[in-house]
């Protein structure tokens, strides 16, 4: 009776880590992102839609890269200060949207393009803004 009761848990711990497995991240994803990013420490993997996020950290930041299925990077972004924006970014974020107060501020390289994101919010209104290659801010 112990021999069973035994087997009967050992079946429910297996099914139900199964359960709970998540989806490998490829050899080739991983492989890429070890390549790419040489001393990143703490990675963390997730799956969205179709790609491969990785949380890690790298030089004393925290990062984010998206790979695709065959190991190229797709996009890499980071959060960033006011004073990491280039001065033109700077200057018009003040200009325009200075009644507002930034939430967060973030770097983007996709596709050897770099953009910047700014979320900014008063009271009532919180917006996306997206750089543009002439130093403005466009609402996403």
């Amino acid at each position: 009776m112990k021999k069973i009761i035994s087997i009967a848990l050992i079946l429910v711990a297996f099914s139900t880590a199964h359960a709970f497995a998540q989806t490998p991240t490829p050899s080739v994803v991983v492989g890429s992102f070890e390549h790419k990013f040489i001393n990143a420490e703490k990675a963390s993997w997730t799956v969205v839609k179709d790609l491969y996020r990785v949380d890690f950290s790298f030089e004393n930041q925290s990062l984010t890269a998206f790979f695709n299925v065959d190991g190229e990077l797709v996009a890499s972004s980071r959060n960033i200060t006011p004073m990491q924006l280039p001065i033109s970014l700077n200057s018009s974020l003040e200009k325009n949207f200075g009644k507002y107060i930034v939430s967060s501020l973030f770097e983007v390289d996709e596709h050897d393009e770099i953009h910047y994101y700014a979320k900014v919010n008063n009271h009532k209104t919180e917006i996306l803004l997206k750089s543009t290659s002439y130093g403005d801010w466009v609402a996403e």
